[in-house]
């Protein structure tokens, strides 16, 4: 087996067997990937505690040469992103975020710019749970993954989907009411959905949840 080496953010983890664990992650040099951390859950195993929803890691993995499900041969922590799992609205928002770049993304696509707006907008959501950072980064991977909405610049709703054009720390700056995020979400999910055609599960709690 070929070993690469990979900047990785888990988007997905699953217990499989009895010690094993198939993690999905978004990586600066492959893009999506699936891995199979074998023995990843006994108490002894050096990549214990390494592995979890969130965590940037720096990854080593055995490259199969027969389908999409690679070997993972090590794991650095580098982030662990822990003040996401301190708040429901923070987990759902990062829960939220990993979903969407599953969703809009295929297997090893690399797409750097992706990897960075994801680990920005974690790290952005560790400081502040914001629905505009969301609105952002939503229209933000939509753009990266390929998709560029006309959004109707002549409208209320339009103008503030325009305005989250520029980098984040800037978008974090514009204020919504409750009503005008709701409707900004309405228009950029319709878009979502008939693009992507993949409404993202979480996307209810997110908006029970998060609604300034």
């Amino acid at each position: 087996m070929e070993s690469e080496r990979a900047e990785a953010i888990v988007l997905r983890v699953q217990p499989v067997m009895e010690s094993s664990l198939l993690v999905t992650w978004f990586t600066r040099e492959a893009g999506k990937i699936k891995t199979l951390a074998k023995g990843a859950r006994r108490p002894k195993n050096p990549m214990r505690g390494k592995i979890d929803l969130f965590y940037r890691d720096e990854i080593v993995f055995h490259r199969s040469k027969r389908s999409d499900l690679h070997l993972l041969h090590d794991c650095f922590l580098e982030r662990p992103h822990a003040r996401l799992r301190e708040s429901v609205a923070a987990l759902t928002a990062a829960s939220y975020a990993s979903e969407l770049v599953e969703a809009a993304t295929e297997v090893e696509d690399p797409n750097a710019a992706i990897f960075d707006l994801l680990a920005e907008t974690l790290g952005r959501l560790e400081q502040r749970v914001s629905g505009v950072l969301l609105l952002w980064f939503e229209a933000r991977l939509l753009a990266a993954a390929g998709w560029r909405a006309p959004w109707p610049a002549e409208t209320a709703t339009g103008k503030v989907l325009c305005s989250l054009a520029a980098a984040a720390a800037g978008a974090q700056r514009v204020r919504l009411t409750e009503t005008q995020l709701a409707d900004a979400r309405q228009v950029l999910w319709r878009f979502w959905d008939a693009e992507v055609a993949r409404a993202p599960r979480t996307r209810k709690l997110v908006a029970q949840q998060i609604r300034h």
